[in-house]
This record gives structure tokens, sequence and C-alpha cells, in this order.
């Protein structure tokens, strides 16, 4: 099954805060200064503008590896040559010690990113920039081919990659703001694709995998990541884990529109079939998670892979936020890549009708589909406008009595009870990768209070169960 999806534009709302749990969005200048980089939205989104039954919200199309710019163009092969370089740089920037000079001093990373060209924006298919913010700004790039989509979005990845790691790869405390030559760049780029510019789960896992055997599955054992930070099996098969899981939402992710039309149409038989599909993801998918210590320990996890997918909103690390230099003088608070960041768990709670009644993790769940790709966006929105009628599976269920009405509600209960498992077990992860070994009240890279966070979405869960 293919279900094709539309773009559609979205301010990203809420990118303001003070530390703690995510909060209401707020006015003022810092949000006002930012606000308009945000909300341009394009079909150059396309690698994700369609959701199989093979792959999920993977890209229908294996990513693209390099800019095909830099075979062309030495400025891009510059780039592209730093990301490659990455995880090295690192290990140097890290290996200097107090006194050391010459070429070898503290600051190595942070100053081979300074000293790159100017990113070559004039040979993508951008707006320009002298255009307003809004789809009219992009008319340029609404009819881009898929081949210059994919381009769009490896800038992005490759963009992303470096500024976090300028911010995060280097000892020390972080710097208060990011240089022109990667924040002018980044947030074009990230505006094109209608993604903020920040690492999001789309560059972080979506978007940089590739099989070994090409013909292959997208499974554990044929996958490898495109790029890390400092690499490593820790990093890489963390990764990994997330991209097997997307993977293994397919069937039930694609069936969902069909299900909920299903419902609308009084149709049992088929209701039944997509719930039972979305019970057998849920159970893959938690097979899958467990796998996570193979290869992934806890305390290289958080220790080294964690702190360079964190963002500048609630981070005590940097608690103004970041400053976009070349962009604007005031700091931008956006938060960093997290699992909250995948359209996995928002459909299922959408097709099931589960509602998150806690005020604040409405909210931030709420933002944090502001960082998934408008195609997204998009596909979760068509799943909650459904609920609004007939199409609304959990009613639909309810409202059926006698035989077929059991059946229906065995079916819808044993969708909730392992999604119900696969929080909790994620709830786990979590502890015993995070919690344990944090000296003061962790706070996710996503910017949450993340255990409040994860035994909020699975209580809440558990109780839509119906008796």
């Amino acid at each position: 099954m293919v279900v094709a999806m539309t773009s559609c534009s979205h301010a990203l709302r809420g990118h303001s805060s003070a530390c703690g749990r995510p909060s209401r969005p707020v006015t003022g200048r810092r949000q006002r200064c930012s606000a308009a980089l945000l909300v341009k939205c394009s079909i150059a989104s396309s690698p994700f503008g369609l959701v199989t039954k093979e792959r999920g919200f993977l890209p229908s199309v294996d990513p693209l590896r390099r800019l095909a710019l830099m075979q062309h163009d030495a400025a891009a092969a510059e780039w592209e040559a730093a990301l490659a370089d990455l995880p090295k740089l690192a290990v140097a920037a890290g290996g200097a010690q107090a006194g050391d000079s010459g070429p070898t001093r503290g600051g190595v990373l942070r100053r081979a990113l300074r000293a790159l060209p100017p990113f070559p924006l004039d040979k993508l298919p951008l707006p320009r920039p002298d255009e307003p913010a809004g789809e009219s700004a992009l008319a340029s790039v609404d009819g881009a081919s898929g081949a210059e989509a994919a381009e769009l979005w490896r800038a992005y990845l490759l963009l992303s990659f470096l500024a976090h790691a300028y911010v995060w790869c280097e000892p020390g405390p972080p710097p208060s703001s990011l240089p022109a030559v990667l924040a002018v760049p980044w947030v074009r780029v990230a505006a094109a694709v209608g993604m903020p510019p920040v690492l999001t789960y789309a560059t972080y896992n979506l978007y940089n995998w590739r099989r070994l055997d090409p013909a292959g599955p997208l499974h554990l054992g044929n996958i490898v990541c495109l790029q890390n930070f400092l690499g490593g099996p820790d990093e890489e098969w963390f990764r990994l884990v997330h991209v097997d899981i997307e993977g293994r939402a397919g069937p039930a992710v694609a069936g969902l529109e069909a299900m909920q039309s299903a419902a609308a149409a009084d149709d049992p038989a088929a209701v039944v079939a997509g719930l039972t599909d979305v019970a057998a993801a849920l159970r893959d998918m938690q097979n899958t998670l467990s796998r996570m210590g193979e290869k992934c320990d806890p305390y290289i996890y958080y220790q080294r892979v964690r702190t360079p997918m964190s963002g500048w909103r609630n981070n005590p690390d940097l608690p103004q936020g970041l400053i976009y230099e070349g962009v604007s003088t005031e700091p931008m608070q956006l938060y960093g890549e997290t699992g909250a960041q995948s359209s996995v768990l928002h459909a299922f709670d959408a097709g099931l009708g589960v509602q998150h009644d806690q005020v604040w993790l409405r909210e931030y769940l709420g933002a944090m589909v502001q960082h998934m790709p408008p195609p997204h966006r998009a596909f979760l929105a068509r799943l909650a406008a459904a609920n609004g009628g007939a199409s609304n599976v959990r009613s639909y269920v309810m409202s059926h009595g006698g035989g077929a009405g059991g059946e229906l509600r065995d079916a819808y209960n044993a969708a909730v009870e392992e999604m119900e498992k696969f929080r909790s077990q994620h709830k786990a992860f979590a502890f015993n990768y995070i919690a344990k070994w944090a000296k003061r009240e962790a706070t996710g890279t996503g910017g949450s209070d993340f255990m409040p966070a994860l035994a909020g979405y699975r209580d809440t869960t558990s109780r839509h169960l119906l008796g």
C-alpha cells in the first residue's frame, strides 16, 4: 500500500521557553525574530512524500549519500569532506591538552568549520533571500524534481550535523553563537524543506542510512549510517535500531487511513484487520527495541552518543538559546533531536483515538510534530481530522455490541495494550540509558522532562483500554 501525502505550511510554535517542562508559546522579540524563518514549507520535502507498507515514514527512495553538486563544485566538495572528517576532528579536538600550541591546540574542530568556504547556496533550488516568508516564497522550488529535493535534504543533513558538532563536539562549555558560515546556509536550506534549523529526528535517523545490499531489506544487519558525530558501534547501533523500528511500523502505518475509511463504511472485518496490523507492528517494534543493548552500551550512550543530539531550548547548558550569526542578534531556542519527533506513535495515537489529557504533554507533542517533515505533518493532520466524524475508529468500536462488537473490542484493546507495552519499554530504556547516570535531574535531548513525559504517554495509553 502507498499513501500519497501533500505538504502543508505550519509555523513552528513555541520555540522559546524557560528551562523545565515544555511551556506554552511565548510572545516577544525573541520569538518574532526567528518565526519568519521557520514557517516556509515546500514540496521539496518530497523524499518523505509517500508512506508505504514496506518503509512506513522512511523516505521512499534511499537517501542521497553525497551532494551531487560536489562533482562539479569545489566548495560543495569541501563541505562534504568536512562532514566525512567530523569524527576525526572531534577526536582531535578532545585530544588537545591545556598549554598546547600550534595546530594541536584546542578548538581544532571549530576552527576547521569556521574556515569552510561559503556554502554554495546559489547552486541549490532555493527561494530568493529577498522574498517574504510563506509558501509563495518557494514557488521556484515547488516543482522541484525528486533529485533536487533529495539534494536539499542532503544539504539539510550536512549542515545540521556540522552545526551541532560545532556546538557540542569540542570539550568545555558550548558557544553562545553559531558562526554565519554555518548559520546562514542552515537557516536558508531548513526553510526550503519546511524544517527548523536544528538537528531533527528526520536528519539524524530517517535520512541517514544506506543498505549494504541495495536489493536487501531495511533491517538490522543490512543497514549502516551515512553519518556519525563521534563514530563507533554504540552511536551507529543506536540510530540503526530506530531506522529498523520505522520500517517495522510500515504495514500498520500505511493502513491507518484505510482502517478509518472502513469504520466510516461500517466494515468491521476491515477495521479488525487494521487493528491487528497495528498490534503486530508494535510487537515487531518491541522486538527491535529490545536489541538496543546488543551494541549500544548505556554508559557510552550517556557519555558520548547523547550530547550532540541536544538542542538549545530547555537546556541548562545553553539557557538563553543560541545566536545564529548573520541571521539574528537575538538567540533562538529550539528543541533538539528526540524520538518524540518520530511520526509513528503520533500516527497510532491518532488512528486509535488516544488523546493525551495533560496540557503540558499535549503541547509538547504538538511542538514535536512541527519538527517532522511537512508531508508527515499533513498525514497526521488527516488522521486527526477523520476522528471528528464517522471515521473515528475508537468511537466505531465503542458503538458496536454483540459478536462483532466483542471481536472489535478485543482487537482494539490488543493494539492499545501493545502500544502501552512499547511505551513502558521505552521508559525503561530511558531510565537505564539516561536517568540512571544523571547527576542532576536530566532533561531529554528534545528539551522535555522525559521521565514524567514517558510515564504520561504510557499511563494515558493504558487508560484508553475498553472494558
